[in-house]
């Protein structure tokens, strides 16, 4: 079962980081209020969670890639949040994935 704090989510900005078919989501943990970060890849199936005390980005286990993944796919089919590209010019709205 997917880690509680990661059920509860709030996905708050997304940055579509083209050059490496990825995307930067600045999340919130309801329960806490912390920032949590992810990358989360367009050919990848893993999702890496930034460990700001490290400074390391640590894979997440199958059942929070899950969990997350998930709330993203949402996020994006009901454009619910700002979506951002590290293309110059283009359209704000993440054609993404």
């Amino acid at each position: 079962m997917a880690s509680r704090k990661l059920q509860e989510l709030v996905f708050k900005h997304l940055i579509e980081v083209t050059d490496s078919q990825c995307v930067f989501c600045s999340t919130l943990e309801k329960s806490t209020g912390r920032t949590k970060l992810f990358l989360v890849f367009q050919n990848e199936p893993k999702i890496y969670r930034h460990n700001g005390l490290q400074h390391t980005w640590n894979t997440l286990d199958e059942e929070d890639t899950a969990c997350v993944r998930r709330q993203f796919d949402c996020v994006l089919k009901e454009s619910s949040v700002p979506c951002y590209t590290t293309l110059k010019f283009e359209n704000p709205r993440l054609p993404m994935f």
